[in-house]
Formats: structure tokens, sequence, C-alpha cells
């Protein structure tokens, strides 16, 4: 598998990288803070605030979780 797979299929399907890189409680562990902040953001955000607004929180983590697939990626590719 390339190097670079991991990290497309965690920007593609949230935590799908962790499972690619036998992992996949951490991907589990992440989707499910990207639900609950997702979810938060979207019960305090009013209504006038646009869609990626409403679910920052889970983007947030999200965007986290792509980072931490690139950095355990390249952990393992650099040993």
């Amino acid at each position: 598998m390339p190097a670079w797979f991991p990290v497309v299929a965690a920007v593609i399907v949230p935590g799908s990288g962790y499972v690619l890189l036998s992992r996949p409680m951490r991907g589990l562990v992440m989707l499910f803070w990207m639900f609950i902040f997702g979810y938060i953001t979207l019960q305090l955000s009013s209504s006038h605030v646009s869609l990626i607004g409403r679910f920052s929180g889970g983007i947030a983590v999200w965007a986290i979780s792509v980072l931490e697939v690139y950095r355990i990626t390249h952990k393992k590719t650099s040993l």
C-alpha cells in the first residue's frame, strides 16, 4: 500500500485512515467525537450560521484526525 493512501482515505471517509493503519479503535473514537462535537455546535449555533459553521466542531475533529493519520504514516515510513 502506498504511504499516501491512508491519508487520502482519511480525507474521503473519516476514520478509515486509522483502520488502514491497524488502529480501528482509534478511528471509532475519533468518529464518536466528530459526531458529538458536530451535534454540540449544531445545537448551539443559530439558524443564520452557514452549514460549515453549524458543524464546525465535527469538522475540526476530522481535520485533526487527518493530520494525525499523516503523522502516523510519516513515522511508519521514515523508520
